[in-house]
């Protein structure tokens, strides 16, 4: 009988190694390229949820009512300010905007005078969001101290009035500025602070005070 030659077992086992590390070698390659040929599916966008979605609308109202007086107003000024709200952006939704007009906000703001411009000029340098409550009503009181050269003239009264009807009428003139031919008798203008527009006819006037006033009471025997 022939004998066997066999290596020798500690080559046998480098030999073993070897063919081991040349197969895993081969498998990990082999993924790799499956890898690369799979398209990676995309990651879902973050929704970023609406802060005031789950506010009804009394509720809006109340942090609007309150924001206004920690600014400083007095409630018939806070009130005031609220009823040209009410009429603007009747949800109270800061993200309320017009097709047409492309006016924005809960005021409403248009590219007239670039207001809505310094708005998002204002919200960007104070990292502030747009569609928020707080930046737009900081944005108001912003321009009504000082700010806006028109509506700076309703700086001391939204703060010391307890009129809510001449503040609502005063607000709607001096800083909404809704001018129209369209409108009745009742929406007439005849305050003091801004001689150079009595006689002037805005839209829903009458409308505007009378939601300020309501606010006025409904506030006013929150607190009793």
């Amino acid at each position: 009988m022939k004998q066997e030659h066999r290596l020798p077992k500690d080559i046998e086992i480098l030999i073993s190694i070897a063919v081991l590390i040349v197969t895993v070698t081969v498998l990990i390659v082999i993924s790799a390229d499956r890898k690369e040929e799979e398209p990676e599916e995309p990651e879902p966008m973050a929704v970023l949820e609406d802060p005031y979605i789950n506010m009804s609308l009394e509720e809006k109202e109340e942090l609007i009512y309150r924001n206004l007086l920690k600014a400083g107003l007095s409630p018939a000024g806070a009130c005031g300010m609220m009823g040209s709200i009410a009429v603007e952006s009747p949800d109270f939704d800061p993200d309320a905007s017009n097709g047409k007009s492309g006016a924005y906000g809960l005021f409403q703001w248009t590219d007239d005078g670039d207001r809505k411009q310094a708005f998002k000029d204002y919200c960007r340098e104070n990292d502030m969001p747009r569609d928020s409550i707080e930046a737009q009503l900081s944005f108001a009181i912003y321009e009504i101290e000082g700010a806006d050269p028109i509506a700076c003239r309703l700086y001391s009264l939204l703060r010391e009035t307890d009129d809510a009807y001449a503040a609502a009428a005063e607000f709607t003139v001096g800083f909404e500025r809704c001018i129209t031919d369209d409108a009745g008798r009742v929406d007439t203008y005849t305050g003091s602070l801004y001689p150079e527009f009595y006689g002037m006819r805005y839209q829903n006037l009458s409308k505007r005070i009378n939601k300020a006033m309501n606010y006025y009471k409904r506030f006013e025997e929150d607190q009793k």
